[in-house]
């Protein structure tokens, strides 16, 4: 059964799918693993992506960003100077006027954007109403969901559900077995801004303790990046290139690439033809120097961060997730690293885990449908949700490894490495339910078990030789009555 799923975030749009229960990223057309949320209007079209990037440069006036932070807005809450177009009101929905041209909602915007990924999942998929699930705030209100979720219907998905951004990171994270028990902080830091999850973890269940955000991002690295480029500029040849809007662009542009280059790299050039009077910008960037310019922008995510554990210091924090391009770069995950520095940090691509956890949410919901239909059913926002009604353990010869434990929610996965034996014994509450072994095996074979336990309490199992490659499949029915 397969899935998608999407990360719209202010800056860059990801979409993953998940096939055969892994999740992965996918790239547009373009190649490119993320998707711009710019949008541009040239000669009757709106073009997304990095077509629209590349008119933020030759008309700014006919290009909008941060099309997140527009939507579900009133015009009064926002900054029109962070924008080169126009920008108007009507029917409580926020308008682009592009150079005096054509008028666009920001709604119908956002869909041209979904409909670029919705180009993506097709080419992944085949065409086709793929179940979808779509991140979103955690803050989210209740107009924003309406809109998000109308403009990826109207592109063609077909929206199972709507996931928090931190949750997702955390599904990610947790796709392969049952979570520990204990406490988890995930910290996003995204093109623009930043937030704080602090999340209990119980029995595979996430509840929220406390969350926090701030508008900070990425966003001040391109800038402190660009600060230095043009007094580098202007002192080499006497002039203000931060004066001309359309160099000043050009500048910010070459700054976000450094940004993303020196996240895997030591060194990025970052070179501009007739910036400024037909003058180049030649200039040579390290990450010493790099890590320089934005350790004030660092000063303040780590004083917003230190500002919300402080308030929880009585609660020892199991692990840390990091979500968020701007997680990419290695100075911010050192610095979190210091915060926690006894809690194991998870930063396995951190721009791409809310794709791919909303993608295996969805995964989710098309292998087992009632999970939407009863969380849909509840009048009273709560949802009923079935537990393994007894311990389930696993032996081989005198050795018992615990598997899963009493009143986990269900349906529930778990991966476990077995000691050296041949012949596997699954029991719940102490009693044997099944028992099974792998052909050709001995007992100094070292065996992998693949546990799946239904909402019906019936169990699928695979038991594989991890020296021969050999399986044994298991299938224990329904207890009556459950």
């Amino acid at each position: 059964m397969s899935g998608v799923g999407i990360a719209f975030g202010n800056t860059s749009a990801f979409i993953a799918v998940c096939r055969e229960g892994r999740s992965e990223v996918v790239a547009n057309s373009a190649g490119e693993r993320s998707t711009a949320t710019v949008v541009a209007y040239q000669e009757g079209e709106l073009l997304t992506g990095t077509p629209a990037v590349q008119m933020t440069v030759r008309q700014p006036a006919n290009t909008v960003r941060d099309l997140k932070s527009l939507l579900a807005c009133r015009l009064s809450s926002v900054d029109p100077s962070a924008q080169a177009c126009k920008l108007d009101e009507h029917s409580e929905e926020i308008v682009v006027n592009f150079g005096n041209v054509a008028r666009k909602g920001v709604s119908a915007l956002t869909k041209s954007v979904f409909d670029n990924l919705k180009e993506t999942a097709d080419s992944a998929l085949g065409e086709g109403k793929h179940d979808t699930v779509v991140s979103i705030p955690l803050t989210s209100s209740t107009e924003y969901k309406n809109i998000i979720k109308k403009c990826a219907i109207s592109a063609g998905f077909n929206v199972v559900d709507l996931i928090p951004e931190t949750i997702a990171a955390m599904v990610s994270a947790d796709n392969t077995a049952v979570p520990d028990d204990g406490h988890t902080v995930v910290v996003r830091v995204g093109g623009s801004s930043m937030s704080v999850t602090l999340a209990k973890v119980l029995s595979g269940m996430y509840s929220l303790v406390d969350h926090m955000e701030e508008g900070i991002g990425g966003n001040l690295f391109d800038k402190s990046i660009g600060k230095f480029l043009c007094d580098d500029f202007n002192r080499k040849n006497r002039c203000k290139v931060e004066e001309n809007p359309r160099s000043f662009s050009k500048v910010l542009r070459a700054s976000k690439g450094a940004k993303h280059n020196l996240s895997t790299m030591n060194t990025s050039e970052c070179n501009i033809e007739s910036l400024f009077d037909g003058m180049d910008l030649i200039s040579n960037l390290s990450r010493p120097r790099f890590e320089t310019l934005i350790q004030n922008d660092l000063n303040k995510m780590k004083d917003a961060i230190q500002k919300f554990i402080s308030k929880h210091s009585d609660i020892a924090i199991n692990r840390v997730v990091l979500a968020g391009g701007t997680c990419k770069v290695p100075k911010v995950q050192s610095v979190i690293g210091q915060l926690f520095p006894n809690s194991p940090i998870t930063n396995s691509s951190p721009d791409e885990v809310i794709a791919m956890g909303s993608a295996s949410h969805a995964g989710m919901i098309g292998k087992y449908p009632s999970l939407s239909t009863k969380a849909e059913s509840e009048s009273d926002g709560t949802v009923s949700i079935p537990l393994c009604p007894t311990d389930i353990e696993v032996r081989v010869g005198d050795t018992v490894t615990p598997a899963i434990p009493k009143n986990t929610p269900l349906p529930c996965l778990k991966e476990i490495e077995l000691p050296e034996g041949n012949v596997i014994v699954i029991e719940a509450g102490g009693k044997c339910i099944a028992k099974a072994e792998v052909p050709g095996s001995d007992d100094k074979s070292k065996v992998s078990l693949h546990l799946e336990i239904l909402e019906d309490c019936s169990i699928e199992a695979i038991i594989k030789d991890s020296f021969t490659n050999e399986r044994t499949s298991v299938h224990v029915p329904a207890p009556k009555g459950a």
